[in-house]
């Protein structure tokens, strides 16, 4: 039987997350776009917060974490898991 689930690369999400994670690219990739605009809106509040100089410390290194730690984890699952987490079937 098969899923209507989308194929993905797990190694694909995970350079995507590392790299341009920050704008929420793996997330549109896997199909999340609700995860992609929150990671874009988050991405913003923290350049603004930065800009205005609300507090001393940088907030933009926030989302960067966020996604490189994402993307070590899809890097870290198998392929099931990752399938089965984001709702994808795998190459």
């Amino acid at each position: 039987m098969r899923s209507n689930h989308p194929i993905r690369s797990r190694y694909m999400a995970a350079v995507l997350a590392i790299l341009l994670g920050f704008a929420g690219v793996h997330h549109f990739y896997l199909n999340n776009f609700v995860k992609g605009l929150l990671m874009i809106v988050l991405t913003a509040v923290c350049v603004v917060i930065d800009i205005l100089g609300i507090l001393q410390f940088s907030f933009v290194i926030i989302p960067v974490v966020i996604s490189v730690l994402t993307g070590l984890i899809y890097l870290m699952e198998s392929d099931t898991a990752f399938a089965k987490s984001n709702h994808v079937r795998t190459i």
